[in-house]
């Protein structure tokens, strides 16, 4: 038996409980803590952090930052392509001040370092950097695929025509029409997936691995991530109600939704308009 009471206490005191009235249990307790201090310690420093991590203001930046560790494996294991990575990350940045869209109807996440503009958190453009750069090599990384060289036609046009229409569309989507913002977005981003499908066949299973590889990672970030060090903060942030308040172990599934649908457009975006074909290593 282990007292953690008796625990908690020995260490919130530092160590000079008076040895008065104690228990058999809580000299049981002393006896493996002064064997094992240090691994007791570091339970107890542990213990504090999950507590102080009840306080979600920093929660996005941390989550980021959890983002920022696989972008960072990606860009350091895959040298070849870490020019696409760079510039896909720089493309998709802006785009975390659509947020001002998901405010509305989908989240209200907390911001360690305020809004800007009223629009977005710093939180926001960080997310959407690192999430640009994965999307575009998490399927060439797993499956070992790279480019061969440009032999089609590029379509470097069509990203900021993508780009231009596609906020158009969530604007009339969840500002007019009043659906979700969350479900217009994912219908978007598939609906652009399959306009480069249609010019690009054999893109097909890039496109929908990528999908299953983004969601697939979302989905267990989130799961052992939020759930975990972040407790209940699904809850406190998400606007469930406005939604469809299915959780999948606790993560709101419009979330590997929508990381399916990115996965979908931006996995073979970069070969579509760059015009390249992709060759197994």
């Amino acid at each position: 038996m282990f007292s953690w009471a008796f625990f908690i206490n020995l260490i919130a005191q530092g160590e000079t409980l008076i040895y008065q009235g104690f228990t058999l249990v809580d000299w049981w307790t002393w006896w493996i803590y002064s064997k094992h201090r240090e691994i007791f310690k570091f339970v107890f420093i542990w213990y504090n952090k999950r507590v102080m991590f009840h306080d979600f203001q920093y929660a996005y930046f941390v989550a980021d930052l959890g983002f920022f560790v696989i972008w960072l494996i990606l860009y350091l294991l895959r040298r070849d392509l870490r020019k696409e990575m760079l510039i896909m990350s720089l493309l998709v940045m802006p785009f975390g001040f659509t947020q001002y869209f998901y405010f509305r109807d989908y989240w209200q996440p907390d911001y360690a370092f305020g809004m800007m503009f009223g629009l977005a958190g710093v939180e926001d453009l960080i997310w959407c950097f690192l999430v640009g750069g994965i999307a575009i090599v998490i399927y060439e990384e797993i499956f070992g695929i790279k480019y061969s060289k440009r032999h089609l036609q590029n379509h470097s046009y069509w990203m900021f025509g993508f780009s231009f229409v596609a906020v158009i569309m969530l604007f009339i989507g969840s500002m007019i029409l009043g659906f979700n913002s969350m479900y217009v977005s994912i219908a978007i981003m598939l609906l652009f997936g399959v306009v480069i499908l249609i010019f690009r066949h054999d893109l097909l299973k890039y496109a929908f691995f990528s999908g299953l590889l983004m969601g697939g990672l979302m989905f267990f970030f989130y799961l052992l991530f939020f759930n975990n060090v972040f407790s209940g903060i699904i809850h406190n942030w998400w606007l469930l109600k406005n939604v469809s308040g299915i959780l999948i172990l606790g993560v709101p599934i419009e979330e590997p939704m929508w990381g399916f649908a990115w996965g979908f457009v931006a996995g073979p975006a970069y070969e579509f308009i760059n015009g390249l074909r992709l060759k197994k290593v």
